[in-house]
């Protein structure tokens, strides 16, 4: 049977300052792919052969598997909302928010070790995939409002990981799925993460989302 290429579980790319720049998540690791390497890996997404050195190069990176699938190598691009949610940051708490934003936040602690965070990103991704849709935004953003609303009861300082994977696990107890998204940038590099619906980013504000290229969006 004849099979492509897919990217790795935890991958992803995009093109920043024309560099193409990829996120490994199982190996905890950002790098950017040139010359000879990138010329194998044009080729192989535009479906044009490679000789086998420089598919050998290109799968010992570990981004690249197999599919039962044609090749399909598409970058990270999601739209960023240009609405956020940092008006509602001193709006009125919740109580029981407060205990769940501080239980999530624990759970995201431990899941975003170096050595837990591609599975939990993959096993957030297949929740996204059985709820087949994007949670209605109207839920969606009342849940995040009154995260933001609430934060402040919770111990954990604020990290732009640690609270987009607390919202989202929060949203998914609640059968909504949102969009995590990773990005990048250069000169100087620079990481960033933050969840978002399509009408509004719900965790950090647009500004700062925007200032960085998506390299990974899960949902």
């Amino acid at each position: 049977m004849t099979t492509g290429w897919k990217l790795a579980t935890g991958t992803g790319y995009c093109e920043v300052d024309g560099d193409l720049v990829f996120l490994d998540l199982v190996r905890d690791k950002y790098f950017a792919l040139r010359g000879q390497d990138r010329a194998a890996f044009e080729r192989l997404r535009a479906g044009e052969p490679n000789d086998s050195e420089a598919m050998g190069r290109l799968v010992a990176t570990g981004f690249l598997a197999r599919s039962s699938e044609p090749t399909k190598l598409d970058p990270a691009s999601p739209h960023i909302p240009a609405n956020d949610l940092s008006a509602v940051a001193d709006g009125p708490t919740s109580l029981r928010m407060g205990f769940a934003a501080s239980r999530a936040l624990r759970w995201a602690r431990r899941s975003m070790r170096p050595n837990r965070i591609a599975s939990t990103v993959e096993a957030m991704r297949n929740a996204k995939l059985r709820l087949g849709v994007p949670g209605a935004e109207a839920a969606v953003r009342g849940i995040a409002s009154s995260y933001a609303a609430s934060r402040w009861m919770a111990r954990t300082p604020p990290r732009c990981l640690i609270d987009a994977l607390a919202l989202d696990h929060i949203l998914l107890s609640h059968g909504l799925g949102a969009r995590l998204v990773f990005g990048v940038r250069l000169s100087p590099f620079a990481a960033h993460c933050w969840l978002q619906s399509p009408g509004a980013v719900l965790t950090g504000i647009s500004a700062e989302a925007r200032n960085f290229t998506p390299i990974l969006a899960i949902g």
